[in-house]
């Protein structure tokens, strides 16, 4: 019989109290970024995070595309028109104030990462002459290529260059500290956050943390829904952490919520935001638009919003005629209309066509630039792909210029 010895020591029986102006919760992108911005201006900063600020959240292994970045040089939309379009796609059940900030400030966000330390442009050419590349700002853009409001990122750089930021700002960092509660107090007869109480998961230590504001950027419930949520092949690609803590917390304390009345169909496998398809042959998201095929080798056309077929893969990339712009991505699966962009033709008129499952993403029928950024960068700069999918598959012999992977689900 082994006895294994605990690494760090035991503080169950110690207390401390910290004081700061600002306390934030939750040490994602949107925690590192409110951090920042308090810390700029002068205020003492106490970050807490339950994992590693430098690779936590859905960001902590990276991303492959920023959505939203209206402002860029080479965009030829407006952030008023992009955030109404999400406000009216999803029938105003949105939050129309923060999705125009999104798009407001999401370019001045990616200077602030470029400046940091993250990679968001092509220094090295890799790309250069591509479709999607701005040969002069080495800008790359993403599934909309005349109106290039979507960039491609270097999104694994970007954790660790915030966290650099966030030490050099002078910000204390409580890494492996779980926040447990909110502290509240009366002023003026209203409850106010006067700050939380937290552990150290590993020590046990009780922190006891005093803040004249605090800010709750700790994820929303991702994973409670999920039957099996330790089999990272059936879940979707969020971290496991993300239980809704926050959010329980904030309840306990009397925050007050909205956007409740909202509702969207449940998530599996294959939906489009989960693990599985990130490593399977699929048109959507990261992969998009790869050429698909079906059983017998036989390509599955893509079309407009409208039904017409297209010719190329570089149709593939812009709106339809009359259209000024689609919404891809992240955000919204199964656009109005008015928003659809192209797509791998509808499911029930291949099967009518006669289109034999399974179906498979064939790379190797695309440009060769289209076929290196979605596999060699966008799937290597995706949560939980770099190492489990690009890295893994290459080295056991897997090559997007002559195999092909197969598509769980209806493509």
């Amino acid at each position: 019989m082994q006895t294994y010895n605990w690494p760090y020591k035991n503080e169950l029986d110690i207390t401390e109290t910290l004081s700061c102006d600002v306390l934030v919760l939750g040490g994602g992108l949107a925690g590192c970024y409110a951090a920042i911005a308090a810390a700029r201006r002068g205020q003492s900063v106490i970050l807490v995070e339950k994992g590693a600020t430098a690779r936590s959240g859905s960001a902590g292994t990276g991303f492959d595309h920023w959505e939203s970045a209206c402002t860029n040089p080479c965009s030829t939309v407006t952030p008023k028109e992009i955030a109404e379009a999400y406000v009216d796609e999803q029938c105003g059940y949105s939050n129309g104030i923060a999705h125009y900030i999104e798009c407001r400030e999401g370019y001045d966000r990616l200077l602030d990462l470029e400046s940091f330390g993250g990679k968001v442009r092509d220094t090295d050419d890799e790309f250069k002459g591509a479709e999607f590349r701005d040969d002069e700002t080495k800008l790359m853009f993403a599934y909309d290529y005349k109106n290039k409001f979507t960039l491609r990122v270097w999104g694994s750089t970007f954790k660790p260059a915030l966290f650099k930021e966030l030490l050099r700002l002078g910000v204390k960092v409580l890494d492996r500290t779980e926040a447990t509660a909110l502290l509240t107090t009366a002023r003026n007869g209203k409850k106010h956050g006067a700050g939380a109480c937290a552990m150290d998961v590993r020590t046990g230590k009780f922190y006891i943390l005093r803040a004249k504001e605090t800010v709750l950027t700790m994820s929303r419930p991702a994973r409670v829904w999920l039957f099996n949520p330790d089999m990272t092949g059936l879940c979707e690609f969020r971290p496991m952490q993300s239980i809704g803590s926050g959010h329980a917390m904030g309840y306990k304390a009397g925050i007050e919520f909205t956007m409740m009345e909202k509702s969207v169909k449940g998530e599996f496998s294959a939906a489009g935001r989960s693990f599985p398809p990130y490593g399977a042959g699929n048109n959507h998201n990261t992969w998009y638009a790869a050429t698909m095929v079906d059983a017998r080798g036989v390509e599955i056309p893509y079309v407009d919003r409208d039904g017409n077929e297209l010719k190329t893969v570089s149709e593939r990339y812009y709106p339809a005629p009359g259209q000024k712009f689609f919404l891809k991505g992240g955000v919204i699966d199964n656009p109005k209309y008015e928003y659809r962009g192209p797509e791998t033709l509808d499911f029930e008129e291949l099967m009518r066509r006669g289109y034999q499952l399974p179906f498979y993403a064939d790379l190797s029928r695309m440009p060769d630039a289209e076929r290196r950024v979605i596999w060699g960068m966008m799937v290597g700069e995706e949560g939980k792909t770099k190492i489990p999918i690009l890295k893994n598959y290459t080295e056991r012999g897997f090559d997007p210029k002559k195999h092909m992977l197969q598509s769980y689900g209806t493509g």
